[in-house]
């Protein structure tokens, strides 16, 4: 029966257009089919994360500048944070993963872009007498020359080329969001090594105050016993607190020197840079405000939960990119040249060559491979989707534990310097009975040696209050960000 049988309504059983369709839905069924389907999960909106008292019952501060850390009020200290942002190690690496990671995304464009290559070979062969090679060829050397432009460009009809592009687009975002909570963690440590070494700097002084205390002590003990006043053994205990305070200063000026060495090592410096290093006496006389909404949202401009966002929504293109591979692919190719047997032959009018073309990639077997990658796929997205999740709630959770640590500090900071205050008017009153005649210098000694201790105790309770204020902008993101979008 022939093909052009004539229905009803008169027009042919089988037309173009049908043969366009038969063709579509041949290729189409030809196609890997995806499989058990999978169900991938979704990220969790921020403003379903409940932000606890702690942070809803926040008092109103100050916004977090972008060099938050000028409000310590020293030079020392802006110098060394302006240095480490400039040339430490840390950061110019993830920078230049950043610069990786952007070429990359460039590379992956340059996939969807016309490609234009040129070729040319010269390749002497003998070709057989008793071959397929017609005469004069046969039983003779000739040169094998051409020299061609080829030109292909992928169609990407599944969107496969573009789905690769976007998800290490989002990759190199992703890096970008790294970098900069690198930054903010490099910001946050120099700060907190700073602090850490004008408290050492203050308690060193209090440790000297307190080894000349003793030597008040024991010379005063002498002249009691030279006068017959006390027993010898009396100024063996006088003396025997001086070595233990000598021995505290020599660990202490260790200590300062270690913390040093860790400020230059975190600037990307020699030991030399911070030999002379010493913070501001009033540094740790700061009274830092907590900075302004504290909404569960405002995590959201963490670079750890922006580069976690930016994780999940490369593998959700790249998810895109495993379901593309199921469809064909259309590569439109050309060349265009000259080929000859025989190189003298190659330019003239007869070895001009060209031709043009689609060229189809169609998946029908592939033993399951294609549906594995979707299911490997999937679950790496569903991974991304989990640790976005956890980086939100660990966030929250160091929110809330730096606002509860500064509510608490501050009270500590308050009772301590109180106890200071009250220490320092006993010393007083005792100068000043010791003046009149009323009592023994043993007695001012003694109120000395407390006020010395209520120091300590009051420096520890304001260097505490401001470290965890440093935690605090940290568990913050540093300075505002336009974070990312639900």
């Amino acid at each position: 029966m022939s093909l052009q049988k004539v229905t009803r309504r008169g027009a042919p059983l089988f037309n173009s257009r049908g043969w366009g369709a038969a063709c579509g839905a041949l290729l189409l069924g030809a196609c890997a089919g995806f499989g058990q389907p999978t169900v991938a999960s979704h990220i969790t909106p921020l403003d379903q994360f409940d932000a606890g008292r702690a942070i809803r019952s926040a008092p109103a501060g100050a916004d977090i500048g972008a060099k938050w850390w000028q409000d310590f009020g020293d030079a020392a200290l802006n110098r060394l944070v302006d240095d480490a942002m400039r040339d430490a190690p840390t950061l110019k690496a993830m920078q230049q993963r950043v610069v990786e990671a952007l070429a990359q995304a460039d590379a992956e464009h340059a996939a969807a872009l016309p490609q234009v290559d040129g070729q040319a070979s010269v390749a002497p062969t003998r070709y057989p007498a008793d071959y397929t090679t017609p005469p004069p060829a046969a039983g003779h050397w000739l040169s094998n020359t051409q020299a061609l432009l080829n030109l292909s460009f992928d169609l990407d009809l599944a969107g496969r080329i573009s789905a690769q592009t976007r998800s290490a687009e989002r990759r190199a975002d992703r890096q970008a969001a790294l970098a900069q909570g690198a930054a903010v963690a490099l910001q946050a440590a120099v700060v907190t090594t700073y602090l850490n070494l004008a408290l050492d700097t203050q308690l060193l002084k209090i440790d000297n105050d307190s080894l000349a205390q003793c030597n008040d002590l024991l010379r005063l003990t002498d002249r009691r016993v030279a006068a017959g006043l006390d027993m010898r053994v009396a100024s063996l205990r006088a003396s025997e607190p001086i070595p233990l305070a000598q021995a505290e200063i020599s660990r202490r000026t260790a200590e300062i020197a270690v913390l040093r060495h860790r400020l230059a090592a975190l600037v990307g410096r020699g030991p030399g840079y911070t030999d002379t290093l010493s913070p501001v006496p009033t540094l740790l006389a700061q009274t830092p405000l907590v900075p302004t909404q504290l909404p569960a949202g405002l995590v959201g401009r963490r670079p750890d939960v922006i580069a976690a966002r930016y994780g999940v929504e490369a593998q959700a293109a790249g998810i895109d990119a495993a379901r593309a591979a199921f469809y064909p692919d259309i590569n439109l190719i050309a060349f265009a040249g000259w080929q000859s047997l025989g190189f003298r032959a190659l330019f003239n009018g007869n070895s001009g060559s060209f031709g043009a073309g689609p060229a189809l990639t169609l998946p029908i077997f592939e033993g399951g491979r294609l549906r594995a990658d979707l299911r490997a796929q999937t679950a790496v997205y569903d991974a991304a989707v989990a640790d976005y999740d956890d980086t939100v709630a660990q966030a929250l959770a160091q929110v809330s534990d730096a606002l509860v640590n500064l509510q608490a500090l501050h009270q500590q900071r308050d009772l301590t310097d109180q106890a200071l205050q009250r220490a320092q008017q006993t010393y007083d009153l005792e100068t000043r009975r010791y003046r009149q005649g009323v009592s023994g210098y043993l007695d001012v000694l003694l109120a000395e040696n407390r006020l010395n201790e209520d120091r300590a105790l009051h420096a520890h309770a304001e260097s505490a209050l401001l470290v965890e204020h440093v935690q605090l902008i940290a568990a913050l993101g540093g300075a505002a960000t336009d974070g990312v979008s639900q």
